[in-house]
């Protein structure tokens, strides 16, 4: 199939174009950016939890939190088939922007007229707004917008004051602690907005170093303690300092499990970016294959660190990551002066140390620009609605959609910087968008499908779990986990 140009017959007024210029992504590639999103600064929480839950039940429970995760991606893929084949190809008097917030019903069906018999993702892109336009209604298109825009909004600020708090603990600029805030934000913010401004094919070289990254960040974690673990009682201290190996990870905890579930969800929300992921991708049929080896490796790479560190720290995991844990780290090597502080560790040690501790710095660098450009897209789909094909290639459009979503949040992070409590509920977001929003999209996206007479299921479609009552389930629980998570913030917060 040729690619598709503006002038395209079967294009469609609702769906965004995507014109390749280069050759697209490899699999490899492709892992790696979905590395980048998915592998954020919130798995550096996983110890405290696997500790407060208790190690073998936080394995169950993060391998339920991907496993559904990974179902629900593939709800998002069928539906982005299903737009590709049922999106009208003619504009309609309606604009998006006015039209019924009624769910998939008679004002929502005049624009899905079948435009190919292809149930497939192809070069046209589909934002999840724009699919909750042509199967949810307006209402839900509405408050899809908003979810998303709490939550990316809240992760922009905390990506922001993560660098900010890093960096001015670890690399002193004038030497007052908020000044040096100040300044590494100002650095943070030369370095991502420009970022957000291009496009993923742009920043690839950047993307796949910084995801080499976090695989050396996995290796050293859990290598070092493992170490730790084999040498424990060689000398006074371990090989972290005074942070001895306390043991006290309990195998199961279900007292702790509400502060568990919650982590292993945000360690798994990439969902409102697949269609921008997906696009680049050259060979589309490897999607399914290439997100669910990334959930694979996630799953294991996260149970491997909360497991070893909670096991050899115990209650010692430090609350604010389990990377500050490394600033001690010694490996045997050096001594005690008289302040208490280890010194004339050996150069490797050193670095070990600072590359974990500093770690977080790295990650956001490379996960700020790609959540960014999602929510800027987002909103720029949002607000133009079926001309949105209009302006997406002019860069100076699409530069301040993404300039008002990545401003802001930095902006915010530099007056405010403890904001735990705000994004403790804006948090609570991501259950919706990770859940329940995808398997509304797949059901509802389905009887489109099957009242214009096309198949009920396409490539990424299972018997079980595409059935609707486990869309359902899935969809259903998502809104569980706002409940719970929410009823325990406001319980533990009265008390």
């Amino acid at each position: 199939m040729g690619r598709i140009s503006p002038s395209n017959s079967l294009l469609p007024s609702i769906g965004t174009t995507a014109i390749p210029e280069a050759p697209g992504f490899t699999p490899f590639v492709a892992m790696c950016f979905t590395v980048n999103y998915i592998m954020g600064t919130g798995f550096l929480t996983l110890p405290l939890a696997f500790s407060e839950a208790g190690i073998m039940l936080s394995v169950v429970a993060l391998g339920l939190v991907c496993f559904l995760s990974n179902v629900s991606k593939n709800y998002i893929l069928e539906a982005m088939c299903r737009a590709n084949a049922l999106a009208s190809p003619r504009k309609t008097d309606t604009s998006p922007t006015e039209s019924s917030s009624s769910s998939y019903g008679a004002a929502e069906t005049s624009r899905l007229v079948p435009a190919t018999t292809s149930q497939r993702v192809s070069t046209r892109k589909f934002e999840i707004v724009e699919m909750c336009t042509l199967f949810l209604g307006g209402n839900a298109r509405r408050a899809y917008m908003a979810t998303l825009g709490l939550y990316m909004f809240g992760t922009l600020w905390v990506y922001t004051t993560v660098f900010g708090h890093a960096m001015a603990s670890t690399v002193q600029v004038v030497g007052v602690v908020e000044t040096d805030y100040l300044i590494w934000v100002a650095v943070f913010s030369v370095v991502v907005v420009p970022l957000t401004c291009m496009e993923l094919r742009e920043q690839m070289g950047v993307q796949v170093v910084l995801s080499m990254a976090r695989f050396a960040m996995v290796i050293l974690m859990v290598g070092t303690t493992v170490a730790a673990m084999s040498a424990d009682g060689e000398d006074d201290n371990g090989q972290f300092g005074d942070q001895t190996s306390a043991n006290t990870a309990p195998l199961a905890n279900i007292q702790g499990l509400y502060k568990m579930i919650p982590i292993a969800v945000y360690a798994n929300i990439y969902h409102h970016s697949i269609p921008g992921l997906s696009m680049p991708v050259a060979d589309k049929s490897k999607l399914g294959f290439i997100f669910g080896v990334t959930f694979a490796f996630g799953m294991f790479a996260y149970s491997l660190i909360g497991g070893t560190v909670a096991w050899y720290f115990g209650d010692m995991v430090k609350v604010k990551g389990a990377n500050i844990n490394w600033s001690e780290y010694h490996a045997g090597t050096g001594h005690k002066n008289d302040a208490g502080d280890w010194v004339d560790r050996a150069w490797w040690v050193s670095i070990i140390s600072v590359f974990v501790v500093c770690f977080p710095a790295l990650d956001v660098v490379s996960a700020f620009p790609l959540n960014g450009i999602t929510l800027g897209n987002n909103l720029m789909v949002m607000y133009y609605g079926d001309k949105v094909g209009e302006h997406e290639n002019d860069k100076r459009i699409t530069n301040l959609f993404r300039l008002a979503v990545a401003v802001p949040p930095i902006l915010c992070a530099s007056k405010w910087n403890n904001i735990n409590k705000i994004t403790d509920y804006t948090g609570i977001t991501g259950f919706l968008i990770a859940f329940t929003f995808p398997a509304a999209l797949h059901y509802y996206s389905k009887k489109a499908a099957v009242e214009k007479g096309m198949s009920a299921t396409n490539e990424y479609s299972t018997q079980f779990w595409s059935d609707d009552s486990m869309t359902f389930a899935v969809g259903a629980f998502g809104l569980v986990l706002v409940v719970f998570v929410l009823g325990s913030l406001l319980i533990t917060g009265a008390d």
